[in-house]
């Protein structure tokens, strides 16, 4: 059994509070470090690959997000609604 909206409306997707916290909560010190933690945990004994899906997780977010996180693990930003998959 799953639950699900009875209409689905464009809102429904599992990025919209993220990147309204990204928006509209954080502010630029707050997001840089945001930045560093998803980097600096996705950095240790994580393959290519998964990196590659981490930056295109967080660039599902927020483009800016997943570009820092890139930066940050030396990696090439991801196009939005990629994923890196």
């Amino acid at each position: 059994m799953v639950r699900t909206a009875s209409v689905l409306h464009p809102d429904d997707d599992d990025f919209v509070q993220p990147r309204a916290l990204w928006e509209k909560v954080l502010s630029p010190v707050d997001r840089e470090h945001l930045v560093e933690n998803i980097a600096r945990h996705a950095s240790k004994g994580v393959t290519p690959e998964m990196q590659r899906w981490v930056v295109g997780y967080w660039t599902s977010v927020h483009p800016d997000l997943g570009a820092g996180v890139a930066g940050a693990l030396q990696l090439e930003p991801v196009i939005a609604g990629s994923a890196g998959r």
